[in-house]
């Protein structure tokens, strides 16, 4: 990601957030405020490996990948997905389905043996989009989400790296 396509790649996050809904039963302003927050700052300085997808030239999507330590699970290397974003307008056309290909490619280049993604529990948009494409739920529980300020209901998937 280049350093110019902050803006852009913190505007669809949050817009793709935003439209998702599968937050309604615990929505609030100051939430919604914390989590543009968060897509800004992550955006400008990102501590992750970031990709965006293109079309026509147009951002329409990004994602992570980071090698942070999962509750209650040992520090993974680089083989988490930890964001899939795509503006709302481009959802369901082969957009979040390119992105997580293309972590996936990395992370056989790399040797990793295993690939894993999380989701909100209730997103299941995400989790078919995940079952799709190889990955098995291997985890349901509760997780902290710094963005929301509250627990959230959380699926971890797994997908081998023959």
């Amino acid at each position: 990601m280049a350093v110019s396509d902050a803006e852009a790649v913190a505007r669809i996050g949050f817009e793709a957030w935003k439209s998702n809904r599968v937050h309604q039963s615990w929505y609030a302003e100051d939430i919604e405020t914390r989590v543009e927050e968060s897509f800004l700052t992550f955006a400008r300085r990102p501590d992750a490996e970031v990709v965006v997808a293109l079309a026509a030239g147009e951002i329409v999507g990004w994602g992570a990948r980071d090698s942070r330590e999962h509750p209650g699970d040992r520090a993974r290397g680089w083989d988490y997905i930890s964001d899939i974003w795509v503006a709302p307008h481009w959802q369901g056309k082969g957009v979040g389905s390119a992105l997580i290909g293309e972590f996936i490619i990395r992370m056989r280049l790399e040797n990793l043996g295993v690939a894993s993604i999380e989701a909100d529990a209730s997103n299941q948009a995400a989790l078919s989009l995940y079952k799709r494409r190889g990955f098995a739920e291997i985890w349901r529980g509760t997780d902290f989400a710094p963005s929301l300020g509250l627990n959230q209901a959380k699926v971890r998937l797994e997908k081998a790296l023959p």
